[in-house]
């Protein structure tokens, strides 16, 4: 067990950098998303002076993000899930918010900027909106197209400098530039908010509207969004009743839907009233935070950032008070561990205090005394085993649980083999009934050793009418990046084993990646080979 302290709220976006690394970064949001954190953290130093030890990694991997970009850029100026196939709407705006920002940090192509943005632009209708995508289905779902509308209408306002030219947005007054297609987007929206309670199509339209300088339209929804405000053990939360742009639901929608009101909320209201939501809004996203130091999803992640930095420029943090480091003491069931705790102004990842031997089986109380009043987070981080029989990994291939949605079944051909001979699997993923869209990740166990035969993985992949759009083969399993059609994707491949063995392959799972908390797990599969 270890307890990691956050001294400030920077300490959340210092932790993020190398953090996010650790989540799947195959196609090109996942790209984008991996670097953020740095771009982040590298345009708080720009704005404020405030420096990090980790900005000269930051810089590196915001590099490396940027080259890795490119591969995912069509001619036509559109951005692709997979440097293939048709450009994504969602992902092009998020990929011009990300060009657009780290142009004066890093060396950007401006014409990759222009001409995704022009694309984008192209791609709007005379009504003012982009169309979402409907999965095949009959009819145009108007809320995923007001969601995806507002996304991107935000973005083409946050990005209003670089389409000038201009990178320094200081010189630019909010509203200064409001071009003829934003101007349209907004009256869209602006008819499609009255007709939907939808958070995060609200909170979406307040942000474009406020970079646009319409500080009049964006406090028009400040009642509303106060309303469709939810109390959870002391924080405030706000539901997502339709996908997002980037196919988020479940807890890791509601974080993004969060993220967003509490933004929304910060940069139009001032009041008391307003000003208790945002702080009960952070609550909530601070006790959300995984065990790996980000929100679930990328999406989710890159959002808290984003709100953390609009409180930060608010100063609720505090953070220019005291420049001391300060001590504190850690007391786990009566027994004192001292630890000594940065400044608030030092932007730095947590402090990580081990606890594992003053632990104890059953109840433990852990205190945290400190000398000064100051807003520092916490979160405690346990790490425990369960044998596989008492788990409830299902070896019947069954969902871990029900609500999960997914279905995930892998088959062996044979368990008992010789050295070198081939062995099949035979994989089976689906999501169930209406869930969420979009990416897939499944992991495929495999035997110590095992030589995998990547051209049955390419015959897969070639042969699954894009539900298989990517694959990884590590060690010890295969990672397969999945967008199921109806009835599941269904494909075999193939391996050797290189040596003689009596173990068990590695758990199996398939998780939704934009909502990793629906997940099944597969128990191990023993082999014996002679």
């Amino acid at each position: 067990m270890e307890l990691k302290i956050y001294p400030n709220l920077l300490g959340h976006v210092a932790e993020s950098v190398e953090a996010i690394l650790e989540r799947p970064y195959g196609c090109g949001e996942q790209t984008i998303s991996s670097s953020y954190p740095s771009l982040l953290l590298l345009r708080n130093y720009k704005q404020t002076g405030q420096d990090s030890p980790l900005r000269a990694k930051a810089e590196r991997y915001l590099r490396d993000g940027y080259a890795r970009l490119l591969n995912y850029r069509e001619e036509n100026g559109g951005f692709t899930y997979w440097g293939h196939g048709d450009p994504d709407l969602a992902l092009t705006a998020y990929a011009l918010r990300f060009l657009s920002e780290a142009q004066g940090i890093i060396d950007v192509d401006d014409n990759v900027i222009s001409e995704a943005r022009a694309w984008l632009i192209k791609q709007q209708r005379a009504d003012g909106s982009w169309p979402a995508d409907n999965y095949g289905e009959k009819g145009e779902d108007k809320r995923r197209t007001a969601l995806l509308t507002a996304y991107i209408a935000r973005v083409l306002g946050m990005t209003a400098a670089s389409a000038t030219n201009d990178t320094d947005e200081s010189n630019l007054k909010p509203g200064s530039i409001v071009t003829q297609e934003l101007r349209r987007a907004l009256e869209y929206l602006g008819r499609r908010v009255d007709e939907i309670d939808e958070p995060y199509l609200i909170a979406s339209y307040m942000l474009a509207a406020l970079e646009v300088g319409d500080t009049t339209q964006a406090g028009k929804q400040l009642p509303k969004l106060r309303e469709l405000a939810r109390e959870e053990r002391g924080g405030t939360y706000w539901s997502l009743e339709t996908n997002t742009p980037f196919y988020g639901w479940g807890l890791a929608g509601r974080i993004e839907t969060t993220a967003l009101a509490v933004q929304a909320l910060a940069r139009a209201d001032r009041s008391p009233e307003t000003d208790r939501l945002v702080r009960s809004g952070i609550l909530f996203l601070l006790k959300q935070k995984d065990r790996y130091g980000v929100w679930y999803s990328t999406q989710g992640t890159i959002n808290v950032l984003d709100a953390l930095l609009v409180l930060l420029s608010r100063d609720v943090d505090a953070t220019a008070n005291s420049d001391a480091p300060s001590a504190a003491e850690i007391v786990v069931n009566g027994k004192t561990l001292p630890v000594q705790l940065p400044s608030r102004n030092k932007v730095t990842g947590p402090v990580t205090i081990d606890l594992t031997g003053a632990v104890q089986v059953g109840r433990n109380q852990v205190e945290i005394r400190r000398g000064q009043n100051s807003p520092a987070s916490v979160q405690a981080v346990a790490t425990y085993y369960v044998p596989w029989p008492s788990s409830q990994a299902q070896n019947a291939n069954l969902p871990l649980n029900q609500s999960s949605g997914l279905r995930l079944t892998t088959k062996y051909d044979k368990t008992e083999a010789r050295i070198s001979e081939e062995i099949t699997c035979h994989v089976e993923a689906e999501r169930i009934g209406f869930h969420g869209y979009g990416m897939m990740l499944a992991e495929i166990g495999l035997p110590p050793g095992a030589d995998v035969d990547r051209a049955s993985l390419d015959q897969a992949l070639n042969g699954a009418d894009w539900s298989i759009s990517q694959y990884d083969v590590l060690p010890d399993r295969v990672i397969l990046y999945l967008w199921p059609r109806a009835g599941g994707t269904k494909f075999d491949f193939k391996f050797k084993p290189r040596f003689g063995l009596n173990a068990q392959t590695a758990a199996s799972l398939v998780y939704d990646y934009y909502n990793p908390e629906a997940r099944v797990v597969v128990a191990p599969t023993r082999f014996q080979v002679k």
